[in-house]
């Protein structure tokens, strides 16, 4: 009977150690699978094509809005708050970024295909097909009513451990020598 016991206990270390192994994703969310994008009715990989959109909106882990354009992407998203009696009041938007939002443009000078992120977690910019591929950013997060209060920053890394700031309420138009370097975001 031990025997038989001890068997099953050390099947079952065996079972949980190898799924342990095998779902790494799991443990770390930036490994996990990327999140599909909703873009005009359909369902796009971001890390394949980004078929046509202009702007994505990564809103959380699992929900990812793109746009064909800027002014499609900034009605949809503004923030309830700014709704007044008749519409959308405004976003108070900052080099084509808009309020509460960071984003990284894939050309300098705010040019080209936009991201955009609101939650506080690194993003693996390879899952939304942006790896080496940022120019230009605007850190416009935090703003409310008033604009950009100048607490909340953000950070671009490039993989090997050399990382900009991207500090709360700023921009820059050109990355210089970190250009097309940045393989994920914090922000």
């Amino acid at each position: 009977m031990r025997t038989r016991t001890r068997l099953l206990a050390s099947t079952a270390v065996a079972v949980l150690g190898v799924t342990a192994l095998a779902s790494p994703a799991t443990a770390n969310p930036s490994l996990r699978d990327p999140s599909p994008a909703s873009f005009q009715g359909r369902t796009i990989d971001l890390s394949k094509s980004w078929q046509g959109a202009q702007v994505c909106a990564v809103l959380s882990r699992t929900e990812v809005r793109c746009y064909a354009t800027d002014a499609e992407a900034s009605a949809d998203l503004a923030p309830r708050a700014s709704l007044g009696a008749d519409g959308p009041i405004g976003t108070f938007a900052y080099y084509g970024c808009d309020n509460d939002w960071l984003c990284i443009f894939e050309h300098a000078n705010f040019a080209g295909r936009k991201l955009q992120f609101s939650d506080e977690y690194w993003h693996d910019l390879d899952e939304w097909g942006f790896k080496d591929k940022t120019s230009s950013w605007v850190n416009n997060q935090d703003g409310g009513w008033t604009g950009c209060s100048g607490s909340d920053s953000g950070t671009l890394g490039d993989g090997a451990g050399d990382n900009r700031n991207m500090g709360a309420c700023s921009a820059s138009g050109n990355l210089g020598s970190y250009n097309d370097r940045a393989e994920d975001i914090y922000g």
